[in-house]
């Protein structure tokens, strides 16, 4: 199609391939990709079982973002 350059290419496959290493840090786009897929599974999908380690990153971002009280 043509929308995407090689660089950006790269980017997105890359985090798409990372997103489930969630105990490794990577590049940034990759970490948001990451936090994004913590926050469908705590904030938007109440019967996915949620492990301890994305509840611990999960409560982290809501704190990043300023967010005092969600109901889990």
């Amino acid at each position: 199609m043509g929308a995407y350059d090689d660089r950006e290419i790269k980017i997105i496959t890359a985090a798409i391939a990372n997103h489930s290493d969630k105990h490794h840090i990577h590049n940034d786009y990759d970490e948001m990709l990451k936090d994004a897929d913590v926050m469908d599974h705590c904030f938007y999908n109440p019967d996915f079982p949620v492990s301890e380690w994305e509840k611990d990153r999960y409560h982290h971002l809501l704190t990043k973002f300023g967010i005092t009280s969600i109901n889990e």
